[in-house]
C-alpha cells in the first residue's frame, strides 16, 4: 500500500472499534493487521538505503519563541549496546532552538547520558525517575501558561513489547523508551517507559497547559531479539522476557495521581492523540539509525530534520505534515507524523 495512509492511525482506529463494538469481524481485522505488522518487521531489513542531499540556506521567516519550553533527552551511555550520536543530537537540537529560533536557554531542560559528561547543574542524568519527574514537572510549572509551546525531544534506544500471553488482548504491541538505567536481575529491576505511560503524561500536560505539544523521537521500537543487536541501531530487546507487566505496574503507580486515570493494564486502552503531535524517526516496522557525520555520529532522522528546519523551503504557513513530507527516506527510515493536530503550522504558529 502506498500514498498518505497512516498505518498507526489505521491500527488504533481498528482497535478502538473492535473494543467498543465487540464486532467479531473487526476483531478479526485487528488480528490480521497485527500479523501484517509482524511480517513487515521481518522484511524491512531488505530495504535499500537511499541518498538525499538537502541544501541549507537561511530561514526566511521569524518564529516567536517567547512562549516556548523544551525538554531535550539524549542517551549514549547504555550499559548494553551504547550509542554515539544521541547526546550530540540533543545538543544540536538545543543549538537550533537557541540560535536559529532565539529561544531563551533557561527554558530548556537537558537530560544527557554520556561517558564524556558528568552530572552538573546544567543538566540531569536521564534515569527513569528523572525523565518522568521532568515531564510531570511541566504540568506543575506555574511559569508555563495555557497555550505555550512545549517541545519534548528524545534521542536514544527504544524497545518493543508484545502483549502475547499477557492479558486477554494478545494482538497488541507496546512501544517503549529506554532510560539510561534500565536493568533487571540482581535484585533490582528498572523497567522501560511504555508508550501508555508517556501518553498519559502528555494527556495531563495538555489538560494543564494546552495541546501545543510536539513530541520528537529519534529511536525505534521493533521487537528485537537479544542476539540481533547492530551497532548504531537505536533499538534494544525488551526486558522481562518481553512481558510489559512490570513496566505497566510502575506506570500505574505513577499515574494514579492524574485526573481521569485509566489503568494502563486495561485491554481497552487506546492512546489520546489529541494532546500532542508526534514526529518519529521511522515507521513501526523499521529501525532508526545513526551515521558518521562531519561533527561525529548523529541520528539520521535528527540530521535530516534540522536540515529542513534551517532551510528556506518552508514559509511560516508550513505544517507538521509538510515538514515530514520534506524529509528524505534514508537508510530504510520513513519518518512519521501522527496526532490530531498534525495539520497545524510548525510550532503552532497559526494558533
Amino acid at each position: 500500500m502506498t500514498g498518505d495512509i497512516d498505518s498507526v492511525e489505521v491500527f488504533d482506529e481498528t482497535k478502538a472499534r473492535a473494543f467498543s463494538d465487540k464486532d467479531e469481524n473487526i476483531i478479526s481485522a485487528l488480528k490480521d493487521l497485527y500479523t501484517l505488522y509482524q511480517l513487515r518487521v521481518r522484511v524491512s531489513s531488505f530495504q535499500l538505503p537511499r541518498y538525499f542531499n538537502f541544501e541549507e540556506s537561511p530561514r526566511a521567516h521569524h518564529i516567536d519563541t517567547s512562549r516556548f519550553w523544551a525538554v531535550l533527552i539524549g542517551i549514549d551511555a547504555y550499559e548494553c549496546n551504547p550509542l554515539r550520536g544521541c547526546v550530540r543530537d540533543a545538543l544540536k537540537m538545543e543549538r537550533y532552538l537557541t540560535e536559529n529560533l532565539c529561544m531563551p536557554k533557561h527554558r530548556i531542560q537537558r537530560l544527557l547520558g554520556s561517558k564524556e559528561h558528568v552530572s552538573s547543574d546544567n543538566y540531569h542524568i536521564p534515569t527513569r525517575v528523572n525523565i518522568i519527574q521532568t515531564l510531570v514537572g511541566l504540568m506543575n510549572n506555574a511559569e508555563i501558561q495555557n497555550g505555550d509551546n512545549i517541545i519534548i525531544y528524545f534521542s536514544g534506544h527504544g524497545s518493543g513489547y508484545s502483549t502475547a500471553g499477557y492479558g486477554s488482548n494478545a494482538n497488541d504491541s507496546i512501544e517503549a523508551l529506554c532510560p539510561i538505567d534500565r536493568t533487571e536481575g540482581n535484585g533490582s529491576h528498572i523497567p522501560d517507559i511504555s508508550d501508555r505511560e508517556i501518553n498519559m503524561i502528555l494527556q495531563n500536560i495538555s489538560r494543564a497547559k494546552g495541546d501545543h505539544i510536539a513530541f520528537i523521537l529519534d529511536c525505534s521500537h521493533t521487537e528485537t531479539a537479544s542476539g540481533a543487536l547492530d551497532q548504531g541501531v537505536r533499538t534494544l530487546p525488551p526486558l522481562s522476557g518481553g512481558s510489559p507487566k512490570h513496566m505497566f505496574n510502575i506506570a500505574d503507580e505513577n499515574s494514579r495521581q492524574f485526573p481521569g486515570y485509566q489503568s494502563v493494564h486495561s485491554e481497552k486502552w487506546c492512546p489520546d492523540m489529541s494532546s500532542h503531535v508526534v514526529l518519529a524517526a521511522c515507521q513501526e516496522h523499521q529501525v532508526a539509525k545513526e551515521s558518521q557525520g562531519e561533527e561525529g555520529f548523529q541520528g539520521v532522522f535528527t540530521e535530516s530534520l534540522l536540515r529542513v528546519l534551517t532551510s528556506d523551503n518552508f514559509s511560516g504557513r508550513s505544517t507538521y505534515i509538510d515538514l515530514i513530507c520534506a524529509l528524505p527516506t534514508m537508510y530504510g527510515q520513513t519518518p512519521v507524523v501522527a496526532g490530531k493536530h498534525k495539520s497545524a503550522q510548525i510550532w503552532y504558529q497559526d494558533q
